[in-house]
């Protein structure tokens, strides 16, 4: 059998190029290798990486017919290659990407491993680099279970990482509209007014009902995210957008008598217009909390992306999209669509979901599908190879 899962979220581990941070998050037992393999007598050298490196590098590396072993280093990427007695017992390959390195090939002979030559690599490299202009190493997820806590006990920091789609596809939608909830209470004509900064409104079932009501009663009409304090104009707020309801929009500025929905427009649905009334008139209770609820997702989303030098979009007070500005953003949409995350392309810049019922399993869902795009090994060739597999502590 070929199994190949990696459609879970996982958890990468990345090691900050600062010597002043590492000792505290560094695992005791990592620094506990550090100072064995500094007595062990190995010498470390950063290395240009000619064909003859590489292949005598290549050699000690535990599948030597590695497709996805390097051919070549870019003149960015850092190499280093550890001798003990002469003998080349060792080495680690950086890549770069960004303002980070990401750690392709960390690797030791029997000698090396015996005087825990890989957690010296490690730390020398993060003297040898602490005034580079890369911020920190990627050291990656391991699906085996003695490579990944490793991996653990070096990170700095750790992030959420996803390479394939799961086979049951979340949905996470540019609305806040999830699922179906039972609306309790009842409408207070106050409090929707107040919602709506004191002015006149009508509810009507949807956008594009409220915009033909418009056009056929000569309104002029400026579509916005909430209602604004002060506004001349009849505003058109698109509810969908705004609350988890599945229909409902407010013109907001311009009450429409009953009657006249009836009559002349022939679009009064009062089950509707009941319904929307008390989740208006719970959202009004609640605007200040679910405010901070939409602006939390925006930047629990911006915590991650902007780790790695992605130009974020400022933030409004009413945050309808997580926008950011990345290479390939046409590729990234079609890959987020595969994972059941709705995304768009525009000017260039791609969006991303962000609103107040986004939970943060869902947050991280959605930039751990980033992160898989990220990750070199995304790219790589199958070998069909498995190391070493040690279960437990």
């Amino acid at each position: 059998m070929h199994y190949v899962g990696k459609d879970i979220v996982h958890r990468g581990a990345a090691l900050e190029l600062d010597p002043q941070k590492l000792e505290s998050s560094l695992a005791h037992s990592a620094r506990k290798n550090v100072r064995k393999a500094q007595g062990f007598g190995f010498e470390i050298s950063r290395a240009v990486g000619t064909p003859e490196e590489l292949s005598a590098l290549r050699a000690l590396w535990y599948f030597p017919e590695d497709p996805n072993f390097p051919e070549a280093i870019g003149e960015e990427d850092a190499l280093y290659l550890a001798r003990l007695e002469g003998e080349l017992v060792g080495g680690m390959i950086l890549v770069a990407v960004g303002t980070h390195y990401f750690l392709n090939n960390l690797l030791a002979n029997d000698r090396g491993k015996a005087g825990q030559l890989q957690a010296l690599l490690l730390w020398n490299a993060v003297h040898d680099l602490a005034d580079s202009a890369f911020t920190y190493i990627d050291i990656g997820a391991s699906y085996r279970p003695n490579l990944q806590r490793f991996f653990q006990k070096w990170r700095s920091f750790d992030y959420p990482i996803l390479f394939n789609p799961p086979e049951r596809l979340p949905q996470i939608s540019f609305l806040p509209f999830h699922r179906l909830a039972k609306t309790s209470g009842e409408a207070d004509d106050a409090k929707i007014r107040a919602f709506c900064q004191g002015r006149p409104y009508t509810i009507l079932p949807s956008r594009d009902i409220a915009l033909e009501v418009a056009r056929d009663r000569g309104l002029e009409v400026r579509e916005s995210t909430v209602p604004t304090p002060d506004a001349s104009e009849v505003e058109l707020v698109d509810l969908v957008q705004l609350l988890p309801v599945a229909h409902g929009a407010l013109l907001v500025g311009e009450e429409i008598p009953i009657k006249d929905l009836w009559i002349d427009h022939g679009c009064y649905d009062f089950v509707k217009t009941e319904s929307l009334g008390r989740v208006l008139s719970a959202a009004a209770d609640d605007w200040t909390d679910l405010c901070a609820a939409r602006l939390l997702a925006w930047q629990s989303l911006a915590a991650f992306f902007e780790r790695d030098d992605v130009e974020v979009a400022q933030a409004t007070a009413f945050p309808t999209t997580f926008a950011i500005r990345v290479a390939s953003t046409e590729a990234l949409a079609s890959r987020y669509s595969t994972f059941g995350v709705d995304a768009r392309v525009e000017d260039g810049v791609l969006h991303l979901p962000c609103h107040q019922e986004l939970n943060e399993a869902e947050i991280e869902y959605v930039y751990a599908i980033y992160r898989g795009h990220l990750n070199l090994c995304s790219a790589w060739t199958p070998t069909g190879v498995r190391g070493r597999l040690t279960v437990g502590t």
